[in-house]
């Protein structure tokens, strides 16, 4: 089985878990374009690159050291 960590696309419940944030916060970054997103027919996927991207950008905000 792949385990969330391994995927290269999220689904949004995956991704509220990955970035500990709920859905409607997904939702309101993946409006303002701060995470990209995309379908595949019906499901709404986002690249994990996108989250590491996010988190990173967050992290050098907050003047954080990030790895």
């Amino acid at each position: 089985m792949v385990t969330t960590t391994e995927r290269a696309a999220l689904s949004l419940s995956q991704a509220c878990v990955y970035l500990n944030a709920s859905r409607p916060t997904l939702y309101r970054l993946m409006n303002l374009g701060l995470i990209p997103s995309f379908h595949i027919g019906r499901r709404r996927l986002v690249l994990k690159e996108h989250l590491d991207r996010y988190i990173q950008e967050r992290l050098a905000v907050a003047g954080v050291a990030g790895g």
